[in-house]
C-alpha cells in the first residue's frame, strides 16, 4: 500500500507514517542551503505502519527551544548503503562561509549525525531491533495528527508491523539545524521527503530530540511537523494516469461494435486530453471528448465530458488500488434530463485496461448497467518514409 498511519512521525528518516500517497494538499519540500548536500537514501520499502493499542493524543507542539543556545551548522544525515543499495547524492551551490561552532559541539553534532547515518542504514535494511538499539528506553514519537507512541517496547512493534508491508518510495532526509540545549542534549530540526515513480510525494519537517548516555546519542523524543504547502504541478499531481497516453481499441464481433480511444497531453502536462467514439455497425459514430486535470477546489483528479449528443457531465477521480480507479460521474442531457454513474477502469498491463461502468441512473430511473470492454493498446504506426526522400545508394 501507499500509506502510513500517520504522515512523517519520525520524519527524520521516514520511520512514521506517511499520508495516503493522492492525498490532497502535498507539503512543499525545503530546498538544502547553499553549500548544504541533501543525500537521498534508496529505500527499499515506505511500510504502512498502524497505530498500536494504548496511543494517546498530545498537542502538536514543537518541542521547547531554549534561546540564546549556539547552534551548530545544518547537517545533513550522511547515508551508509547497505550492499547493493544505490546513494545519489546532490549537491547544493557553493558553500555559504561556515558559522563558527565551539570544538567540543562541533564535534558533538558530527557524532550525532553519525549516530542517524547508521539508523538511516538500519531502516534501509528494515531490522527494527537495530533501529530500536538506536532509542532512549523511554523514547516517544508525536505524529502530527497528535498520536503519541511511548517506549522503545512499542516503538519496535510499530517498526516490525510497518516493515512487514511493501512500498517503493524513496527516502531523503536533511537535517537544517542542530541546537545543543546542554551538552548532553540536542534538539535537531528537518525536512524528509518520500518519493516513488508515478506518485505524489510526501514531504514534512520534524523536530527532535537526542541525548547522550555513555558518549552514546539516542534519539529521545521525534516530534511531527507539517510543512507548508506547497503549489503541486499538474503534471506531479496527475503523474498516476500517464499509462492514458495513447490510442485504445475495442472491438467486440459480438455487440457489432467498435470503441477507440486516443489520449494526448496538453500543454505543460496540465492536462489530459481523450477523444473517443463508439460505432455499432454501419450507424454514425458517437464521439466525446474529455479532459482530465487536478481540481483545486475539490482536491482531486476531476474530468468533463463533452459528447456528439450534446450531452455534459463531470467526473471525480479516486485511486482504489494500484492499477485501478473509480470515477464518480454525474451530468447532463441535451434535454436538461439528470444522469450519473460509476466507471470503474482497470488496468490489466500497461497495454490493456478493463472498464466498468455501473450503477447507472438516468432522469431518477436506475438503467442498466453497461458491458464491460476491455481496451487494449494500439502499437505505434512504422514511421512512413519522408517525401522527396532518396533512395539509398547501392
Amino acid at each position: 500500500m501507499r500509506t502510513w498511519s500517520t504522515t512523517m512521525g519520525m520524519a527524520l528518516l521516514g520511520l512514521t507514517s506517511m499520508a495516503t500517497a493522492q492525498q490532497p494538499g502535498l507539503p512543499a519540500p525545503t530546498l538544502p542551503a547553499p553549500g548544504q548536500v541533501q543525500v537521498q537514501v534508496q529505500v527499499p520499502a515506505v511500510p504502512v505502519i498502524p497505530r498500536p493499542a494504548g496511543t494517546q493524543t498530545a498537542p502538536a507542539t514543537p518541542a521547547a527551544v531554549v534561546p540564546g543556545r549556539a547552534v551548530a551548522p545544518a547537517t545533513t544525515v550522511p547515508a551508509q548503503a547497505a550492499p547493493g543499495r544505490p546513494v545519489a547524492v546532490q549537491a547544493g551551490a557553493a558553500a555559504a562561509p561556515a558559522q563558527a561552532v565551539p570544538a567540543d559541539q562541533a564535534a558533538s553534532a558530527a557524532a550525532v549525525a553519525e549516530r542517524l547515518a547508521g539508523f538511516v542504514k538500519a531502516f534501509n535494511d528494515r531490522n527494527a531491533t537495530a533501529l530500536a538499539d538506536y532509542l532512549t528506553e523511554d523514547a516517544t514519537l508525536i505524529a502530527s495528527d497528535g498520536v503519541v507512541t511511548r517506549g522503545k517496547p512499542a516503538l519496535g512493534e510499530l517498526f516490525t508491523a510497518g516493515f512487514a508491508q511493501p512500498t517503493n518510495y524513496t527516502l531523503a532526509s536533511t537535517i537544517e539545524g542542530t541546537r545543543f540545549l546542554t551538552p548532553d542534549v540536542a534538539q535537531l530540526e528537518g525536512v524528509s521527503k518520500l518519493t516513488a515513480p508515478n506518485e505524489p510525494s510526501v514531504v514534512n519537517n520534524f523536530v527532535s530530540l537526542v541525548t547522550r548516555t555513555n558518549n552514546v546519542w539516542r534519539i529521545a523524543e521525534i516530534r511531527d511537523l507539517p510543512a507548508a504547502p506547497e503549489v503541486v504541478a499538474p503534471a506531479d499531481r496527475l503523474a498516476e494516469l500517464e499509462w492514458m497516453v495513447g490510442d485504445w481499441v475495442s472491438e467486440s464481433a459480438e455487440a457489432n461494435t467498435k470503441t477507440t480511444s486516443s489520449v494526448r497531453w496538453g500543454d505543460n502536462k496540465a492536462f489530459l486530453v481523450r477523444q473517443a467514439s463508439e460505432q455499432v455497425g454501419q450507424e454514425k459514430p458517437h464521439t466525446s471528448l474529455m479532459i482530465v486535470g487536478w481540481d483545486p477546489q475539490s482536491s482531486q483528479i476531476k474530468s468533463w465530458l463533452f459528447d456528439s449528443e450534446g450531452t455534459v457531465g463531470e467526473g471525480l477521480w479516486a485511486r482504489a488500488a494500484d492499477n485501478q480507479w473509480v470515477i464518480r460521474a454525474q451530468g447532463a442531457h441535451i434535454d436538461g434530463t439528470s444522469g450519473s454513474a460509476t466507471q470503474v477502469i482497470t488496468l490489466e498491463n500497461p497495454n490493456a485496461a478493463r472498464t466498468s461502468t455501473v450503477d447507472r441512473m438516468s432522469g431518477g430511473v436506475i438503467v442498466p448497467d453497461k458491458d464491460e470492454i476491455l481496451m487494449v493498446r494500439r502499437p505505434p504506426a512504422s514511421p512512413a518514409a519522408a517525401p522527396g526522400a532518396a533512395a539509398p545508394a547501392r
